[in-house]
């Protein structure tokens, strides 16, 4: 089934060079037509075909089937958009408690401050429900996430950037420009879409936030009341309805939304609250959705496009992440030149990689060194209210005060206050209390009968479901019909992920 907004027409199928199941966006006319977009946009995929974070949908590479066409080819992630979960609960009466909206900030909340972190001089810029994802496991996956710096170059106003792409951008005195508190500003929308348990209509933003925002309630087990103070002031904020006021960064507006939560106990993360709701909407989606047939293979042509494609002559080609995976291109790598330049590209990839992933080096002067174990390993590692990473892990951090938040799977956060004393290493270790130690992984294959490996381990054939793995990445490999396709799966503790993988026969 295929789908289609602003950006253009999604489906999914096959990629043909490595068996995976991809979603396609072919972009809308407008993007494509537009030389300084797909340059912007090449540049940004290109960097982040590399980059791999659970929150975020894996973007593979940016083909051209033919000259005026263009599509954005990025792993499928099973689930919902949330714009079609609120449309859908909307329709059939399904309240969205405030414990379901507060779970999903407190995913959404970090994940686009890590991008923040690490992408200083860009920001994601497309933010809104219709680009978050929804698993069955009720995980929220950030999705599109280059498109911020090819929207500035179409150089268009508020409005017309939300009636034509869904893009909400933060107010400005000039052009709207995709920047941190565009980012802090679209967080604010998606929360109270979510508080408002529907998709804003297109006459709504943005100039009817202000009616919207005083007239959001907290659905709480039925009842209907009004927001509190607190979160009410951080959601005004969050939408910058004073400049004076208004959150410059995701990072400012994740802390703020901690404050919050801790000023009211009310205010509660429901994993199973959550888990609930997706799958009591999820299921009347699918129910209105016919019975299709197993992915088709991807149609388009399989080669990246190529540096003068996107009208740029930077060296980081979009092709050169995607080199291992074209041996057509191999033999073109005998030039010398073409040979430096692929070189060249890669290290630049690993660079960008190293600087998403890396954790700080060494504490410099004002500052010491915290490290976190914990028993459930691979627990995720937050300090005030920023995601660090996870376990174990050593951090370096300013003196002074400072908020440890440690969390496995979906149970509750260990909340530590500590102090960073300069030049002291200070060491944690948090046992985790009723936590599972290990997490599932149910896997299917169409047609099943597949031989599964995990780890380089033999674990039986599809369908099989596996209870003993450890929180943190697996390398899987399915086998059958003459294909094979290698996924990385993200493994919490407590958690039973689920992978499907069509395997079609050659």
């Amino acid at each position: 089934m295929a789908a289609v907004d602003g950006f253009g027409r999604r489906t999914r199928g096959i990629d043909p060079d490595s068996g995976d199941e991809v979603e396609v966006l072919e972009l809308s006319s407008t993007l494509v037509e537009h030389p300084g977009c797909v340059s912007a946009l090449g540049d940004r995929v290109a960097r982040f075909a590399t980059v791999r974070h659970a929150s975020y949908v894996h973007l593979r590479r940016l083909d051209r089937p033919a000259a005026d066409r263009l599509a954005l080819v990025s792993d499928a992630t099973s689930g919902w958009r949330l714009s079609h979960l609120l449309t859908a609960s909307s329709s059939a009466g399904v309240p969205l408690d405030i414990t379901v909206v507060i779970g999903l900030l407190r995913q959404l909340l970090p994940a686009v401050a890590l991008f923040g972190r690490h992408n200083r001089e860009a920001a994601i810029g497309a933010l809104s429900p219709e680009r978050l994802v929804v698993t069955p496991q009720g995980r929220l996956v950030i999705a599109e996430h280059a498109f911020g710096p090819a929207l500035e170059k179409l150089n268009l106003g508020r409005e017309r950037l939300w009636r034509d792409f869904r893009v909400c951008m933060a107010p400005s005195a000039g052009l709207p420009r995709a920047n941190a508190r565009t980012d802090a500003h679209a967080v604010g929308v998606v929360a109270l879409s979510l508080l408002l348990g529907r998709v804003l209509a297109e006459d709504e933003y943005p100039n009817q936030l202000p009616s919207l925002l005083a007239s959001a309630n907290e659905n709480r087990d039925g009842d209907l009341t009004p927001l509190s103070k607190a979160l009410l002031a951080w959601l005004s904020r969050a939408l910058q309805a004073d400049v004076s006021t208004a959150f410059q960064s995701p990072h400012e507006a994740q802390v703020a939304f901690e404050s919050v939560l801790a000023s009211d106990r009310a205010y509660v993360t429901s994993a199973p609250a959550v888990d609930q709701w997706v799958a009591k909407v999820g299921a009347l989606i699918e129910q209105s959705r016919s019975t299709g047939a197993p992915p088709a293979p991807v149609t388009l042509a399989p080669t990246p496009l190529a540096p003068q494609a996107l009208g740029t002559s930077a060296p980081q080609a979009p092709e050169a992440p995607y080199a291992p995976q074209a041996p057509s291109a191999v033999p073109k790598a005998r030039n010398p030149l073409v040979l430096a330049l692929i070189v060249f590209a890669v290290v630049q990839s690993g660079v960008v990689l190293w600087l998403w992933n890396r954790n700080p080096g060494a504490p410099r002067a004002g500052e010491g060194e915290l490290v976190v174990q914990s028993r459930p390993v691979a627990a995720r590692v937050s300090v005030d209210g920023e995601q660090r990473g996870v376990t174990p892990i050593t951090l370096a951090l300013p003196s002074g005060a400072h908020v440890l938040e440690v969390q496995s799977g979906k149970s509750e956060p260990r909340v530590i206050p500590l102090t960073i004393r300069p030049g002291v290493q200070t060491a944690q270790y948090i046992e985790l209390q009723n936590v599972a130690m290990t997490g599932g992984l149910d896997i299917r294959s169409d047609p099943p009968g597949a031989r599964v490996t995990i780890d380089g381990q033999n674990r039986g054939t599809t369908p099989v479901s596996i209870r003993d793995l450890a929180p943190g990445d697996h390398q899987v490999v399915l086998e059958g019909g003459g294909r094979k396709v290698t996924q990385t799966v993200l493994i919490d503790a407590g958690i039973t992920a689920q992978l499907v993988v069509p395997l079609p026969r050659r």
